[in-house]
């Protein structure tokens, strides 16, 4: 795998709790955030979160089966004059 270096801005919090981290695990600092950056990739894989989307509008759908969403929009609209 090829690295390329770079630079970055990080909160002093987020920095010391890395460094804490990577200390007590016996990595580097670079390891830590790799592994993050990896593991947040993971996660935001594009299919499971379309998967994971459809069951929530599946399951909302059936919870607001009789709701009128322009209605309520135009509700909200209205209130604030």
């Amino acid at each position: 795998m090829d690295f390329i270096t770079t630079n970055i801005r990080l909160p002093e919090e987020d920095y010391r709790e890395l460094k804490k981290e990577a200390y007590h695990r016996r990595i580097s600092l670079s390891a830590v955030i790799r592994e993050k950056l990896t593991a947040t990739q993971i996660k935001s894989d594009p299919l499971s979160l379309i998967s994971e989307v459809k069951k929530i509008a599946e399951s909302n759908s059936k919870k607001l089966k009789n709701w009128n969403s322009l209605q309520a929009l135009r509700e909200i609209r209205d209130s604030g004059k």
